[in-house]
């Protein structure tokens, strides 16, 4: 009788064994298959990102090369025609904007851009830029808090337009001469010529991401009434390897897209009748 007890007590200790077991099984499969799940999610989600970032950073750039007019595109109340009439002067000036879809002011407006000054060449690489003591608009800088493309609230997108001071390294010789210049009938009508090298630099924000108050963001990187942040447009030799706007902001874990559009303006003026 005290055998058979036992021999039951041994087969419930067994089975009890076999259900904690079973049990743990279950427990490490669903923590591997929560796993797995979140790392899919998390890769969808950035993804996502990446996408949106991407588009939104288009938007500007395309804006510009959408417009027909050389004279609208070249235009001194303009983001382009500034930053063509500053490099007259001194190049190497950065005219900034913030893409405002919901502004009434056309984009890349004058009245809405700041001109920052980059650090001279042999300043240290965290140099920051400055503001030209003669214009002292800061409306340029986008607001991380307020200046979302969309009613989606996401993405804040800060452009950039600089006149590249470095030459063409691959450029053939003559490619920037005029073409099919007519020179008979004393007349002398140019097509094709490039009157300028226009850089827009698009950097697209996703400011939620910040692990830092976004307003010490704001000041640190891009600028605010009070202080100027980074330059936006490091590729030419003269500013190679300085901080830019989104190397601070990477650095705030802000996830960002940079977009490089360098354009070839070509005036084209056609002789419709004889002079």
């Amino acid at each position: 009788m005290k055998h058979s007890t036992l021999t039951h007590q041994a087969q419930r200790g067994a089975t009890l064994i076999v259900v904690l077991f079973m049990l743990l099984l279950i427990t490490i499969v669903g923590i591997i298959g929560i796993r797995v799940a979140i790392t899919s999610l998390n890769i969808a989600t950035n993804s996502q990102v990446g996408q949106l970032l991407l588009q939104t950073g288009d938007t500007p750039t395309n804006q510009f090369l959408n417009v027909a007019n050389y004279n609208d595109l070249t235009v001194l109340s303009g983001a382009i025609g500034k930053a063509i009439e500053e490099n007259k002067v001194a190049p190497g000036k950065e005219i900034i904007f913030c893409y405002r879809p919901t502004s009434n002011l056309k984009l890349g407006s004058a009245l809405d851009t700041t001109v920052l000054v980059p650090p001279a060449k042999n300043d240290p690489a965290n140099s920051k830029a400055t503001i030209d003591s003669t214009q002292t608009n800061r409306s340029g800088f986008c607001d991380l808090e307020a200046d979302y493309g969309s009613a989606r609230q996401a993405v804040v997108t800060q452009v950039a337009v600089r006149i590249p001071t470095d030459a063409i390294s691959d450029a053939n010789p003559g490619s920037t001469l005029a073409r099919d210049t007519d020179v008979s009938l004393q007349s002398n009508t140019s097509k094709g010529k490039v009157e300028a090298r226009v850089r827009v630099t698009s950097t697209a924000i996703m400011p939620a991401y910040s692990t830092e108050n976004l307003s010490t963001v704001q000041s640190e990187c891009i600028g605010s009434s009070s202080t100027v942040g980074y330059i936006n447009d490091n590729i030419d030799d003269a500013v190679s390897g300085k901080r830019t706007v989104a190397d601070c902001l990477r650095s705030y874990g802000i996830p960002v897209n940079t977009q490089v559009q360098e354009i070839d303006l070509r005036k084209r003026d056609i002789q419709i009748t004889a002079p």
